[in-house]
């Protein structure tokens, strides 16, 4: 029973760290749609975000070519 507690709490941990950073943009950089959060990169230290995970596999490739837009203040 300890391991499977162990286990969990090393899993929740995980995923907080991972979704825990918001993105810097509110827009796609390779399509320009709107960003869904399930699709992500870090670049230079900071999380992008993009509408699909063709866009997240295009950046990666060359992310220089794409300019990533800071999210509008809301």
């Amino acid at each position: 029973m300890k391991r499977i507690s162990l286990i969990l709490a090393a899993t929740f941990a995980a995923c907080t760290l991972t979704f825990a950073a918001a993105p810097v943009n509110d827009v796609c950089p390779v399509k320009g749609k709107p960003i869904r959060l399930i699709f992500r990169t870090t670049f230079k230290g900071q999380v992008v975000a993009f509408c699909c995970q063709d866009c997240k596999a295009e950046f990666e490739k060359n992310p220089g070519r794409y300019n990533v837009k800071p999210a509008e203040p809301k």
